[in-house]
């Protein structure tokens, strides 16, 4: 019904305090009837009480009911009347009622009733309320009447009424007025940042939103939206330099194939051993493309949250074992002892495959980075709740600047040239991952007295 925030909060402010006006409006007008009405009867009461004390303490000489008393009690909004058992009236103060009006508390009277009550009051009144007592006098019953016309009381009531139903509708409207500048004066810090964050786009999400209160909801807001563009200033920055990075990885081993392809195509005398070393340097740059295309595969799969986990219950030191007899002739051929030292029976519930790779990964890195004639030993135990793996090389330690980088995509330190192979810097990123997924960690110890210590962490059933 409305699209504007301002004409939905001015709504609804004038709509609750209308249901406000009008229930408290209503409330005060039957109270005010109420007390009204009972201010009338004990008007009537205190009057009819006072007539009957005087009339029954003066009777006339003669035995009549004392007219003189009536002329002490002359109202100009009421009737005195004594009626008589057969419900005639033996005295009257100066009548106010009309002759029809009087009749009918006459046959009121006749039916021996008493207290208050009310009758219409013709064309001329909008009601008469009467009260009825009994009295006595010279041994003779008689009944005082004090009867008073609505019509005073009717227009107080009348002008209430007025009152309500015009006063109601000029406070709405005011307040709907006031209601409406308050919340756009209240809105426009949020125009403001709306206008601004329609400026900031992928080129400029260098800029930020103005924070006018910090301690305000408004001001929450806006540091809330400027950590969103913080996040996504560094989320962008790690995507440019990703794609820089994994573009920079491809296109050396694409290189590599082009110009060796170039070179065996572009002789027709080359020798057979010749085509076999062009065509062995290809497999060789297809197979590191290949690890790269997959490592990337899996980064953005598992950026993405879409990475399949096939769970199952596996022993973790077997894995152990096997990844690192996977690597002994890697080692071998750089003269690196590598050993293992696990507990045995060490069952875990996770992706058995994944977690392999990790231990891979980091054994390939211990490898790659440790010097001929090094050493790698690998160790596995089980805490209370938990698995803890150290891979330790013997190779030059990582520098200090260097030790949190490291775990960052396509990052190689100095260490890793010139004397290391190359790689891809995509080794511990990906086993730093497979560990989150499983409720883990990877780190680099430190105060290690020679070379490297990566301590890895997993839960245990």
């Amino acid at each position: 019904m409305f699209h504007s925030v301002r004409a939905r909060l001015t709504f609804w402010y004038t709509a609750i305090l209308a249901l406000v006006l009008i229930t408290f409006s209503a409330i005060s007008y039957v109270l005010l009837a109420q007390a009204t009405r009972s201010a009338t009867d004990t008007s009537l009461a205190d009057t009819a009480h006072e007539f009957a004390a005087a009339f029954s303490n003066d009777p006339d000489d003669d035995g009549r009911t004392g007219r003189g008393v009536l002329l002490d009690f002359r109202y100009s909004d009421r009737d005195v009347m004594v009626f008589s058992p057969s419900g005639e009236i033996v005295a009257a103060s100066r009548p106010h009622l009309n002759v029809q009006t009087r009749s009918t508390i006459a046959a009121v009277m006749r039916t021996g009733a008493t207290g208050f009550h009310t009758v219409a009051g013709g064309e001329e009144h909008d009601g008469v309320r009467f009260i009825a007592i009994p009295i006595r006098v010279v041994g003779k019953e008689y009944t005082a009447v004090v009867a008073q016309d609505l019509d005073a009381q009717a227009d107080r009531l009348e002008n209430a009424r007025k009152a309500v139903f015009l006063g109601i509708p000029l406070a709405l409207i005011f307040a709907a007025g006031g209601g409406y500048l308050l919340a756009r004066k209240s809105l426009a810090p949020v125009t403001a940042m709306s206008a601004k964050a329609r400026q900031i786009g992928a080129e400029t999400l260098d800029e930020r939103i103005v924070v006018e209160n910090e301690r305000d909801e408004l001001g929450h807001l806006a540091s809330t939206l400027n950590d969103l563009l913080e996040r996504l200033q560094r989320s962008f920055a790690s995507q440019r330099r990703f794609m820089a990075d994994a573009s920079h990885e491809l296109r050396t081993p694409m290189s590599i194939i082009q110009g060796e392809a170039d070179v065996a195509l572009s002789r027709q005398d080359r020798s057979p051993a010749e085509y076999r070393e062009s065509i062995e340097i290809i497999r060789n740059s297809a197979r590191k493309l290949t690890r790269i295309v997959q490592n990337l595969f899996l980064l953005a799969r598992s950026d993405a949250g879409t990475y399949p986990m096939d769970r199952s219950r596996f022993y973790l030191d077997e894995v152990l074992a096997d990844s690192v007899r996977a690597m002994r002739t890697v080692a071998s051929a750089r003269d690196i002892e590598l050993r293992c030292d696990a507990t045995p029976d060490l069952v875990m519930t996770g992706d058995e495959e994944l977690v392999q790779r990790l231990f891979l990964n980091l054994l390939d890195n211990a490898v790659k980075f440790t010097s001929p004639g090094g050493r790698v030993a690998v160790s596995a135990e089980k805490h209370d709740h938990s698995f803890t793996i150290r891979v330790k090389d013997t190779g030059p330690a990582v520098p200090a600047q260097d030790r949190m980088r490291i775990f960052e995509r396509f990052y190689r330190g100095d260490r890793s040239r010139p004397s290391a192979p190359g790689g891809a810097g995509l080794g511990l990123p990906i086993a730093r991952w497979i560990a989150e997924a499983h409720g883990g960690s990877v780190e680099l110890e430190e105060g290690v007295a020679v070379g490297n210590s990566f301590r890895v962490t997993l839960p245990a059933d």
